[in-house]
């Protein structure tokens, strides 16, 4: 298949999974709008329509909180079936907009940096500015809310407070939760196991303390300070407080822009990723790794996650370069990049967020590292993926060790940076 296939094929994913204003990222598995995948999304509308870009954006911060908060899901109301939990299971959400229904957790913050690459996008400097002064101030509460409403004493790291925050839902990383026995008070329904092979998706016993998690943190009413003395699950996840690092930058990079002072300070940067580093490096595996803070100590498991510096900005090349080569080096025989390293505790290879691989991981890694100048891993890693995709297509992610197609299909972020890398290229 030629690039210009994979383009119009990819393109048409897009399309046919756009309704109502935004684009689902698997209208079967995934039918509402997702705050990850929303940004993700926005980059590549950015190449193929803007316009679809701006709405994308704009539908999602339909659903912002009045705090800034932003929610992992914004439920589209003409969808009844084919996701739980749905919006019951989230009482008395304080949202900005009336009539929105919305999840009471987050996911990584992407949408301040797909915002500022969808603008560099446009090349109408008059139009790009228009856009980022209008959705600067939503962008700029979801920066500040992050430190405001997530932090402990004594760090600013951020803290996430339910594995479907991380974005890696069921990675080995949170097995020490799911081991606990922690079960709902009420009885819940699955429907992803009606769409994709249980051997594909979370346990039973990980959805037992998803929905643990969700009655603990609605009944205490979306407070951190009120819930962190009785969940089992708090965590400094090293790739949500990348992915927060670099949207403030990018950010910061808006305001300039549009002559607005700085969102966060540079000393604020600055020791926000001392912290960063000196809490969550792991010499020994040149990785970072995740930080519970219920126990005060890192969580011993290695995996993509420990390589989210890279694309947060908060490595210089040298120790990029190291991280990369020794990961590499771990998974020799495997696609890449696969989501938690084979030598690891819990590797499944087929199953979710245990090692499959993921595109948009790879694809996080990939802008770090050519961002950085080391064009040879990006341009390798960016080939792989492209080639994964063109062999076994637009899934959801991938097999760590065979490469085929797993989970979703047609699955809209797969689709929409392939867009990217194509448009985009490393070099």
């Amino acid at each position: 298949m030629s690039a210009p296939d994979l383009l119009t094929q990819a393109e048409d994913t897009l399309r046919r999974n756009h309704m109502d204003g935004y684009t689902a990222p698997s209208p079967r598995l995934y039918p509402h709008q997702w705050n990850w995948d929303s940004a993700f999304i926005a980059i590549a509308w950015a190449h193929l329509d803007w316009e679809m870009a701006v709405r994308e954006v704009d539908t999602l911060l339909e659903g912002q909180w009045r705090d800034g908060f932003l929610p992992h899901i914004r439920y589209n109301p003409k969808v009844r079936e084919g996701y739980q939990p749905g919006p019951d299971w989230w009482p008395d959400i304080p949202v900005r907009v009336s009539g929105q229904h919305t999840s009471g957790i987050t996911q990584p913050p992407v949408l301040p940096t797909a915002v500022f690459l969808a603008g560099l996008a446009q090349p109408d400097e008059r139009v790009r500015r228009s856009w980022w002064r209008r959705v600067f101030a939503p962008l700029r509460d979801l920066i500040l809310c992050y430190p405001r409403t997530r932090t402990a004493p004594g760090s600013p790291l951020m803290a996430i407070v339910h594995p479907w925050e991380s974005g890696t839902d069921n990675s080995p990383r949170w097995d020490f939760a799911t081991g606990g026995g922690f079960k709902p008070s009420r009885p819940f329904r699955r429907a992803d196991t009606q769409v994709v092979a249980a051997a594909q998706r979370p346990t039973d016993r990980d959805y037992d303390l998803y929905y643990f998690l969700v009655e603990l943190i609605a009944d205490h009413r979306y407070d951190f300070s009120r819930y962190l003395p009785h969940t089992p699950f708090a965590v400094y996840d090293a790739l949500f407080n990348a992915i927060w690092y670099r949207g403030a930058v990018d950010l910061n990079r808006i305001a300039a822009e549009l002559g607005e002072p700085a969102v966060i300070s540079v000393e604020d940067l600055r020791a926000f990723a001392d912290a960063y580093r000196r809490t969550l490096w792991h010499e020994s595996s040149q990785l970072f790794r995740d930080f519970n803070l219920k126990t005060r100590a890192q969580i011993p498991v290695d995996t993509v996650v420990g390589l989210g510096a890279i694309c947060g900005g908060l490595v210089d090349r040298t120790m990029a370069e190291a991280m990369i080569s020794g990961y590499l080096r771990r998974c020799r025989g495997y696609r890449l990049l696969p989501s938690v390293l084979p030598d690891q505790p819990g590797f499944e290879p087929d199953r979710y967020w245990r090692g499959p691989v993921w595109v948009n991981t790879n694809w996080l890694i990939i802008r770090g590292l050519q961002e950085l100048g080391l064009t040879t891993y990006a341009d390798a890693l960016s080939q792989e993926t492209l080639a994964l995709v063109h062999r076994n297509g637009r899934r959801e992610f991938y097999h760590a060790r065979s490469g085929e197609g797993l989970g979703g299909t047609d699955f809209s972020w797969t689709a929409a940076l392939v867009v990217d890398l194509l448009r985009r290229p490393v070099s």
